[in-house]
C-alpha cells in the first residue's frame, strides 16, 4: 500500500531517530518498553534462529555479556571469565560488541531496503538482516579463536527480546546492578558535558527499563531461556569466587581449569573513583585496601534519593535492592 510504503521511506530516512535524539538532547525521556523488549512473533523468532544459525555454522558456543546500562559491571565480568584458559576475550580487538543495541539501525536499513521494491516486505522481515550480520559476524571473530569460546561484551540491553533469535546458540549473561551506584558512577565519570550527556531523570528511568527488561528473563518470566542467566554485580565484589563458579556452570566451561586463587588480586579497571587521566581510566590499577564500588549511594542527599525513588523505586525494589530514601 502507498502509505504503508511512504511510513517506511520515513523511517528509513531515520526521522524517528532524530525526533528521539532530540527528546535526549533536550532532557525528555526518550526510550520505552518498545525500546528494550520489542515484541517477536514465534514465526518470526523461528525464522531469525533460522537465519542466524545459518550464517553462524558450527562452532563453540559464543558468551556474551550484557549490562543493564553503563558503568553496570560488565568490565568486571569479562575479566574474570577472560582468566579461563578455553576463553577468548575481545576477538578481533572488539573492545565492546553493541550490536544488540544497533538493533535500529538495522531496521531502517530493511526499511530503505524494501522502500525500493515495495513487493520485497512480503519475504523480508524486519530483524532478517539483522540475524544474518549477527550470525556472519560470529562465525568470523569465531575463526581467529579456533576451537575456543569467544567472549563479547556490551553495558547495553535495548532490543534485549531479539538475544535469543539472533545469537541462538550463544550463552549469555546478564548483569544487573543497584541503580543508585549505577548512577553514581555514571555522574562520577562521565563528567564533561556535551549535547548527548542524559540528565539524572533520563539515567534513571533508562535504569528502570533495561532492568525490567533483564527481569523478565528470569526463570518463570514472560522470556526466560535457559541459555540466559543474571548476576548481580554487588553479589560478584562480595562473594566472586561463588560467582565465577555459578558462571561457569553456566557456560559449561571446566571449573578445575580455572585460576581461583587470582581472583584476589585482580585489578580494577574504569572506576569512578580513579584518579587516573581520562584515557588511562580503563588500564587496569592496583586495587587499593579500602576500595568498595558497593552503596556508594548512601552518601547522596535525602532529595536525591527520594527523586531516584519516585521514577525507579519499585523496579529497585523487584529486583531484590533495598529501596531507602
Amino acid at each position: 500500500m502507498p502509505g504503508s510504503n511512504y511510513a517506511r521511506i520515513l523511517r528509513s530516512s531515520s526521522v524517528a531517530d532524530l525526533f528521539t535524539l532530540s527528546r535526549r538532547m533536550f532532557g525528555f525521556q526518550y526510550l520505552s518498553e518498545d525500546h528494550f523488549l520489542p515484541p517477536i512473533t514465534p514465526e518470526e523468532g523461528a525464522k531469525l534462529r533460522r537465519l542466524a544459525l545459518r550464517a553462524r555454522g558450527d562452532g563453540p558456543a559464543p558468551i556474551l555479556v550484557m549490562g543493564v546500562m553503563p558503568r553496570s559491571g560488565t568490565n568486571f565480568v569479562r575479566d574474570l571469565l577472560s582468566k579461563h584458559p578455553d576463553v577468548v576475550a575481545d576477538p578481533g580487538r572488539l573492545w565492546e560488541f553493541p550490536l544488540l543495541h544497533s538493533s535500529k539501525a538495522m531496521s531502517n536499513f530493511t526499511d530503505r531496503f524494501v522502500s525500493f521494491f515495495p513487493p520485497n516486505a512480503e519475504i523480508v522481515g524486519q530483524w532478517d538482516a539483522l540475524a544474518m550480520l549477527a550470525g556472519a559476524w560470529l562465525r568470523e571473530l569465531q575463526d581467529e579463536a579456533g576451537q575456543k569460546r569467544i567472549l563479547l561484551k556490551t553495558p547495553h540491553v535495548q532490543y534485549l527480546s531479539l538475544a535469543p533469535y539472533i545469537f541462538p546458540d550463544a550463552k549469555i549473561i546478564l548483569c544487573l546492578r543497584d541503580g543508585r551506584d549505577v548512577m553514581d558512577s555514571t555522574l562520577g565519570t562521565f563528567t564533561k558535558w556535551s549535547p548527548a550527556r542524559k540528565t539524572f531523570s533520563q539515567l534513571a528511568h533508562e535504569w528502570q527499563l533495561g532492568t525490567k527488561a533483564i527481569l523478565s528473563f528470569n526463570p518463570g518470566q514472560a522470556h526466560a531461556n535457559p541459555d540466559i542467566a543474571i548476576v548481580r554485580f554487588e553479589d560478584m565484589v562480595l562473594n566472586p569466587v561463588q560467582s565465577v563458579e555459578g558462571m561457569l556452570a553456566h557456560l559449561g566451561l571446566d571449573l578445575t581449569r580455572y585460576p581461583t586463587a587470582e581472583i584476589k588480586s585482580m585489578p580494577v579497571r574504569g572506576s569512578s573513583r580513579s584518579k587516573a587521566k581520562p584515557g588511562d581510566r580503563w588500564k587496569p590499577q592496583e586495587k587499593t585496601a579500602d576500595f568498595n564500588p558497593v552503596r556508594r549511594w548512601e552518601s547522596w542527599s535525602v532529595a536525591r534519593r527520594a527523586r531516584f525513588d519516585r521514577i525507579a523505586g519499585q523496579t529497585l525494589e523487584a529486583a531484590g535492592y533495598d529501596r531507602e530514601t
